[in-house]
């Protein structure tokens, strides 16, 4: 996660580093669903979990905001000289805070509730309803509807390695296709986002994976959480005034 932010904020595309970062930051998304379908299974209190993620989500969120959309080199207004100077901004900070884009622990979260609704919404139509808004709302998020999709696949197939191989695989290439596709309408190279193949390096580290719990020690337990929001505030504050 780190790596791949590290990437996105700070070495071009164009640069083999941030090739490079970002490739390797692929295996970030595919791992966090992967943490959220296990947890569904394997944590002792749905409640608490869920909660857990929703309380971070909206911690998460103007740190992530901040740093996506509340820095001169994101500032819609970069004609505007006091917009793009250096340091905070009033106008830059409620301009990122109101956009519309939602952290990637926001997805996680409707991610969850999507597989609490498969579990105890009763009828088949009103299962795929609840489930059908839900993939929708996570439209407005980081990774809006592959990464719930992503977190169907592995909890669905959870014992059969070869069918959340295979469903995964069919997710991130159309995933790709799509990138590829907004790149020739946006009249950019197609092979603009052909970098999102990383993605299928994760395919190994599924059938690796054994489907037992990990350390249960708070360290881990809490590490994700702090990181996420406090990575986004530490770019922001470099971007900003470095």
């Amino acid at each position: 996660m780190l790596i791949d932010h590290i990437g996105m904020f700070f070495l071009p595309i164009t640069t083999l580093p941030g090739l490079l970062c970002r490739v390797i930051g692929r295996l970030t998304a595919p791992i966090m669903c992967l943490f959220v379908a296990e947890g569904y299974v394997h944590t002792s209190s749905r409640k608490k979990y869920g909660t857990r993620l929703f309380v971070f989500a909206l911690i998460s969120q103007i740190p992530y905001a901040l740093a996506h959309y509340g820095t001169p080199s994101t500032d819609p207004l970069l004609s505007d000289t006091a917009a793009a100077a250096k340091g905070f901004s009033w106008s830059r900070f409620f301009d990122a805070v109101l956009t519309p884009d939602f952290n990637m622990i926001m997805t996680l979260f409707l991610s969850f509730l999507i597989l609490y609704v498969y579990d105890l919404v009763p009828g088949y139509n009103k299962r795929c309803f609840f489930i059908g808004l839900l993939l929708a709302a996570s439209m407005l998020c980081d990774w809006g509807l592959v990464g719930p999709l992503y977190v169907l696949t592995f909890a669905l197939f959870r014992d059969d390695k070869n069918k959340q191989a295979r469903y995964y695989t069919l997710i991130t290439t159309g995933y790709i296709i799509m990138q590829t596709v907004f790149c020739i309408m946006n009249k950019q190279h197609w092979y603009g986002q052909l970098w999102q193949a990383g993605l299928y390096l994760f395919i190994p580290i599924l059938y690796l994976y054994n489907g037992e719990p990990g350390s249960r020690s708070p360290f881990h337990k809490w590490f994700f959480y702090i990181l996420y929001p406090a990575q986004f505030l530490m770019f922001w504050a470099i971007l900003c005034w470095a």
